[in-house]
């Protein structure tokens, strides 16, 4: 579990330690207790927080709930940085959340566009869950068709104009 900020930052060497018997990955995958993981990023005791977040909120000190959906930012860049890390040194790493941030569809979101791979979260967010991982799912998809399409239509257009010029047709400039 990646809970502690210094984790996060030292993630690499996490991911790199070895069995000294057999030499094999003591780490295959990372997972982010991002309850724990805000509490310690931002300093703030989550038990507190109702007294205070509301009216930073209401404020437009905060935009959301820290604890409900990921401030990327902040916690969502230590997430994100130990991620690249873990993978640098293990790219079959597993990545995955855990907490309430596990169940938010905009934090759903973030974590699938920084390329995690699970997450976990309390049951009665499951429905939500599964509805959130879909939409990200095919928001991607969805870019990759349209990047497809950009691609197929410019090769498309560079064999019409390599048919042109070994035909002999003239050019479409004009000297003046």
């Amino acid at each position: 579990m990646i809970e502690v900020p210094r984790a996060a930052i030292i993630s690499d060497k996490i991911a790199a330690l070895k069995d000294d018997n057999d030499g094999k990955p003591l780490c295959s995958f990372f997972s982010f207790g991002t309850n724990d993981l805000t509490q310690m990023t931002m300093g703030i005791s989550r038990d507190d927080s109702n007294g205070f977040i509301p009216q930073y909120m209401k404020l437009g000190i905060m935009e959301d709930d820290p604890f409900q959906t990921i401030d990327e930012e902040g916690v969502g860049y230590m997430v994100e940085h130990s991620a690249k890390l873990g993978k640098s040194v293990n790219p079959n790493m597993s990545l995955s959340v855990c907490g309430e941030h596990g169940g938010d569809p905009k934090s759903i979101h973030f974590f699938d566009s920084i390329g995690l791979h699970y997450v976990s979260c309390s049951p009665y967010r499951v429905p939500v869950a599964r509805l959130s991982v879909a939409q990200a799912r095919i928001k991607v998809r969805a870019k990759e068709v349209e990047a497809a399409k950009h691609t197929f239509n410019a090769a498309a257009e560079l064999k019409r104009q390599s048919a042109r010029i070994e035909s002999g047709a003239s050019s479409n400039i004009v000297v003046q």
